[in-house]
């Protein structure tokens, strides 16, 4: 009997690069990779059933309360990039509009119903991250009652 359902995850390359597709995306793309996944990770993404970037386009709405007009309007136009396939994005924000808290807002969200794995909050002064660490660690989202260091694992 033949198998008429399309490989998940398709993998090209020349010898010198690698690319990698993951099917179940909803538009499928190529991205280049370094090494193969290890077979164990391909089988906990098959168990979970629908890729990241399929996850994304169903992240319940914002809740608004907390948030302030700029800040609800970078979440939601973030998500709606994600939606619309883009998975990079550029948050522009006036200095002391609530940058740090909408972008721990926004890993929040994408930790929860995304079911991402990880996330790199990247800054370029050690006292950025110092502060950075202190504002996820006093994070509570209007939606649990928890730290978002008693839900997920912070390192610095």
């Amino acid at each position: 009997m033949k198998n008429s359902e399309p490989l998940p995850f398709v993998y090209e390359s020349t010898g010198v690069i690698t690319h990698f597709t993951d099917g179940r995306d909803p538009k499928p793309r190529s991205r280049e990779v370094f090494n193969f996944h290890q077979p164990k990770t391909l089988q906990e993404w098959m168990a979970h059933g629908s890729s990241l970037l399929e996850r994304l386009q169903h992240i319940p709405p914002l809740n608004h309360k907390g948030l302030r007009d700029c800040q609800i309007t970078a979440i939601e136009n973030l998500e709606a990039s994600f939606q619309n396939n883009h998975p990079r994005a550029l948050i522009q924000m006036a200095t002391r509009a609530g940058k740090t808290f909408t972008a721990i807002t926004s890993m929040y969200r994408l930790l929860k119903h995304g079911d991402a794995k990880r996330i790199l909050f990247l800054v370029d002064t050690k006292n950025l991250g110092e502060q950075a660490e202190q504002d996820l660690m006093s994070y509570v989202p209007n939606d649990d009652n928890r730290k978002f260091t008693e839900l997920y694992n912070v390192q610095r």
